[in-house]
């Protein structure tokens, strides 16, 4: 707040500050709006309909200590109100630009206690919670189940809850919530519908501008999506399934170690890997990847809950030899560039649909997470997460690496209506095989292994 600001609300009457604290919420209510990111999965559901597509379904597995349900559903419940993103309903009249949010000063999300015996029964119970549909006009939008494990020192957290109010960062912000000590606060919290109105703002700015016009250079002349098995007519309802991958630990710390010799990082190198395997089925070194960012450049967005997860083009075109080292420095360098514009909203950068369906540029993605590489302990339990296959695709493909302490493991998720799972096996086969050579090479180039002193 200025000092002029502060000035002139000290010099309103009392009757001006009554009239004034009854106009607030009417204003705020009109700031309110979705943002490109919102609106486009607003759009994806009226076009998918119930399918789960764009859901959080997350399994946490607690082990090694007794865990107290009763202070996690406190902690849950504390959550939800200190973060206005969950008590956000969406009101419309099936017009996505007429959409509204309307966050409610109290609404408490479904909390559900029960037993599960272990993994196949705590994952199938997610999965039905996310099958079952939302009701976004009065919510509640979190769902969150707390089981009993089998024994005494094992308990499951799951969380399932739409993207429009909810994205990976949110999910960690629950978490270092669960886990934070018992005397200490919780840091505040900026409201989502802030951020928002920050973006839009920031928009009409010369670095918005400047911003469009980068993006717009880079996906200028862009190259045809994949080839996919079925043709591509007018989208698809985003069936979908998963090839899952593991690699061991040595591939892992090959690839970050060929990305450090390139002053890249481990995120660059598996894109790397990416970019071959893909450019490899689908004949062509130009390639257009889908890359999500978290969207937390703005001040305090690092503590919001909300949607502000934000998937932007990569253009991936210039391999050099084909060698890994070569594609891992043509990736830093498209990454690098595209980095000062990162804020600017993926949704916005295309005039012309490139595929048809639920979104209009990109038709594969390319996720790497390393939020959850860290050790985590909630009440001394030991924490390990799973994001479950819902049986949905939200791109053509998306192919998902999570690096970890044992190695790396990752999946593929394919839509059904467009590609075979013998098709999406080779995929996994062929970037699973180009993961390994790369991290040999990395090998063999280390000092006292024949590479350079």
């Amino acid at each position: 707040m200025t000092a002029d600001l502060k000035a002139r609300l000290a010099a309103l009457t009392p009757e001006q500050r009554a009239l004034l604290r009854a106009r607030l919420p009417q204003v705020r209510a009109a700031r309110r709006k979705l943002t490109p990111s919102q609106l486009r999965l607003w759009d994806t559901r009226q076009w998918v309909a119930d399918r789960p597509v764009d859901v959080v379904c997350q399994a946490v597995h607690l082990t090694g200590a007794p865990v107290d349900l009763d202070l996690l559903a406190e902690r849950v419940l504390g959550f939800v109100a200190a973060h206005e993103a969950l008590r956000t309903t969406f009101d419309s009249a099936g017009d996505g630009a007429g959409v509204r949010p309307v966050v409610h000063a109290q609404l408490p999300p479904r909390l559900i206690r029960t037993r599960c015996a272990g993994a196949e029964e705590a994952h199938a119970r997610a999965r039905e919670l996310a099958a079952e549909p939302f009701d976004l006009a009065s919510g509640p939008l979190l769902r969150v189940v707390l089981a009993a494990g089998a024994t005494a020192d094992e308990a499951w957290l799951l969380v399932v809850v739409p993207n429009l109010v909810f994205d990976a960062w949110s999910f960690e912000l629950l978490l270092d919530a669960l886990a934070r000590p018992a005397d200490t606060d919780p840091l505040p919290a900026p409201p989502f519908s802030d951020l928002a109105h920050a973006q839009r703002a920031w928009l009409d700015s010369a670095a918005g501008r400047a911003a469009a016009a980068y993006w717009a250079a880079e996906v200028a002349d862009a190259p045809p999506p994949l080839p996919a098995d079925r043709p591509r007519s007018t989208g698809t309802g985003r069936a979908g399934a998963r090839v899952d991958f593991t690699l061991p630990r040595p591939v892992a710390d090959g690839i970050l170690a060929a990305a450090q010799r390139e002053a890249a990082t481990a995120y660059t190198g598996w894109l790397a890997v990416a970019w071959a395997a893909l450019a490899e089925y689908g004949g062509r070194d130009d390639v257009l990847l889908g890359t999500f960012t978290a969207g937390r450049d703005r001040p305090g967005s690092t503590d919001a809950v909300g949607y502000l997860l934000n998937v932007l083009p990569v253009r991936l075109r210039d391999a050099g030899d084909g060698s890994h080292a070569a594609r891992t420095r043509a990736a830093r360098a498209a990454t690098r560039s595209g980095l000062a514009h990162a804020a600017y909203p993926g949704e916005l950068i295309t005039e012309r649909r490139r595929v048809p369906g639920t979104h209009p540029l990109l038709d594969a993605v390319f996720v790497f997470d390393n939020l959850g590489e860290a050790t985590r302990e909630i009440q001394g339990a030991r924490v390990a997460t799973a994001d479950l296959d819902k049986g949905t695709a939200r791109y053509d493909l998306t192919l998902a690496v999570y690096p970890g302490p044992d190695g790396a493991r990752g999946w593929l998720e394919y839509d059904t209506e467009l590609y075979e799972e013998s098709t999406a096996r080779r995929i996994v086969e062929r970037f699973t095989a180009l993961a390994e050579e790369a991290a040999d090479s990395a090998a063999r180039a280390e000092p006292g292994n024949g590479g350079p002193a």
